[in-house]
């Protein structure tokens, strides 16, 4: 079984437990300064489901039905600390009727009672401050005639909450954790009546995190576009509570918040969503946009270039290309071996794809969701472009050996753009580089590409003879085109192209240069809003590789013709 960051050990039970019995001796002071606004809105589809007793969180199912979601069997304990954070109260008050308001105070009167002296797994710090946050947040929505007992009791355990996070903030929390305990901190202290002291004294803490943590660029080091969102809505988060309170915000947070904003909007297709690499799915266009309109950040051209990704775009045609080396090291556990995997958009409809993050599926598809062929680039026999370590859990591996050169020359032409990107993820494997050319005309209707396999010296000639010697005289390449769902893919023209129809009914042709072999191979395409993995498709350019240069060109193009029609 896996071991979960969020189980906690009967000692610091214990402890919490002790914390809190302090925090009620000292009889802290009960009460919110004011009632502030909702800045975010949840989904009503997703609300309504909850209503009625239906709880689906990263891929994994609950029915309640008219229950206590408190006294279930939880699918993992990823899930229940999904519930012990409560950010599906955005959802629950996206509904906001009078059923959903009573659901929502019920569940949350419920933990209270069950949890509320240090019970449970959602005393981890990073959950605390999460929960606080959304406690604050949606603090009109709960009190709604509730009784004058219960919203004393919400009060007090609001109070509780706060000191215990004030002494305990540091435990168990690294990285994004961290950040998340510290910015509930600050919100509850600025927020709650006599709390203003620890708002102070965490804001000064979380200053420091966050120039520790998040570059003078406005980036994280994991490359997570999803985790960059989740950190850029703690921060407006803090943004607006201190507007609230009337206390000037620090420079160094605000200056984040203004690199991140253009960070995130140059890293989102056409509908809205995100790019899929290093853990993070395509997250909420809903909260994208909220947190975008809150930080007061006015829009921008999109970055060509942006925590390693190569962005360019051409009419409607959006696509975006892991640029530079994965993170590495002992707190990559979620990055992915992508180098040169690229994603593209045209309108609001997604075609091709990363396989995105596994980690809500289990241990297998999560390693499987990072590796190479996961993600639409080439790749030398299945081999990883980035080496995962040997740990004892498969799913613990991190990468520890990633690609040292990358070398990216984009130019623009009056007839469109150029992008050339190498890197020598294989030359220490397979004594081999891959170039990958893309050109994108001006006006968005197709991508040509080439992708290209040779050895720089006579040192990697030899590497390459002796794999070549291990798998029985060849090598062989694949070149992956992971392709949405939503998108029907079939061979025309005898099987030397592949039409793409939408469901709009614009139709796309990919054909390629009579090097390779083409095919359509079954992929996934991870989604945590559902409970499995969507099935899909993959088109594959499969050969063998030469002795000095393979070479493989393919072109990607938008018709108006019927597919046998486009092909001839």
């Amino acid at each position: 079984m896996r071991d979960s960051p969020y189980r906690l050990s009967r000692l610091t039970q214990t402890k919490n437990c002790w914390h809190l019995r302090r925090a009620a001796w000292s009889r802290a002071p009960n009460g919110l300064l004011s009632a502030p606004e909702p800045w975010t809105i949840g989904n009503y589809d997703r609300g309504k489901q909850l209503v009625e007793g239906n709880f689906l969180i990263k891929g994994q199912v609950m029915e309640v039905g008219d229950g206590s979601i408190w006294n279930q069997s939880m699918p993992s304990d990823l899930f229940e600390a999904k519930l012990h954070g409560f950010g599906w109260l955005d959802d629950i008050a996206a509904v906001g009727d009078s059923e959903a308001r009573n659901r929502a105070q019920t569940w949350l009167l419920e933990w209270v009672s069950k949890f509320g002296m240090g019970k449970g797994l959602g005393w981890n710090p990073d959950l605390t401050g999460r929960r606080l946050t959304c406690w604050i947040n949606h603090s009109i929505f709960i009190k709604n005639a509730l009784p004058k007992n219960s919203v004393d009791l919400f009060h007090h355990s609001l109070a509780l909450q706060t000191v215990f996070l004030s002494r305990r903030w540091q435990q168990f929390s690294t990285g994004v954790a961290r950040l998340e305990a510290l910015c509930g901190l600050v919100c509850a202290g600025y927020s709650l009546v006599g709390m203003d002291h620890l708002g102070a004294t965490s804001l000064k803490i979380l200053e420091a995190e966050c120039v520790a943590q998040i570059t003078s660029d406005g980036t994280l080091l994991s490359r997570n576009p999803e985790e960059l969102l989740k950190v850029f809505g703690l921060l407006i988060q803090i943004k607006i509570t201190l507007n609230l309170a009337g206390v000037q915000i620090p420079e160094p947070l605000l200056n984040r918040i203004s690199k991140m904003a253009p960070v995130l909007r140059s890293l989102r297709h056409g509908d809205g969503t995100l790019a899929r690499f290093h853990g993070g799915s395509s997250g909420s266009e809903y909260f994208l946009d909220q947190t975008l309109a809150a930080s007061e950040v006015r829009p921008s051209i999109p970055q060509e270039n942006a925590m390693g990704f190569s962005r360019f775009t051409s009419g409607s045609t959006t696509v975006i290309i892991d640029a530079a080396a994965p993170n590495s090291g002992p707190d990559s556990f979620n990055a992915h071996a992508s180098t040169c995997g690229l994603e593209l958009s045209t309108g609001r409809t997604p075609l091709i794809v990363s396989c995105g993050s596994g980690s809500s599926f289990g241990d297998n598809f999560h390693l499987a969701g990072r590796c190479t062929a996961s993600h639409s680039t080439m790749t030398i026999e299945g081999v990883n472009s980035s080496w995962f370590s040997k740990g004892a859990q498969r799913h613990l591996s991190y990468l520890q050996d990633v690609p040292k050169i990358i070398k990216v020359q984009k130019t623009r032409a009056i007839d469109g753009a150029r992008l050339r990107i190498n890197h020598n993820g294989y030359q220490g494997s397979h004594g081999l580089m891959h170039v990958r050319t893309l050109d994108l005309p001006v006006d968005g209707s197709g991508l040509i590409g080439e992708d290209e396999l040779y050895p720089p010296n006579k040192k990697d000639v030899k590497q390459f003879d002796k794999m070549r010697g291990q798998c029985s005289g060849e090598l062989k390449y694949a070149v992956q085109f992971h392709i949405h769902p939503d998108v029907h893919t079939s061979l025309v023209a005898g099987g030397s192209a592949v039409s793409l129809t939408f469901r709009n009914g614009d139709l796309w042709v990919l054909r390629h240069d009579g090097s390779s072999i083409l095919s359509i191979e079954e992929s996934v395409y991870f989604d945590d809003k559902l409970l499995y993995p969507r099935t899909t498709s993959q088109i594959v350019l499969s050969g063998k590789i030469k002795e000095f240069t393979t070479r493989v060109g393919w072109s990607l193009v938008k018709t108006v013709e019927k597919p046998q029609e486009a092909i001839q």
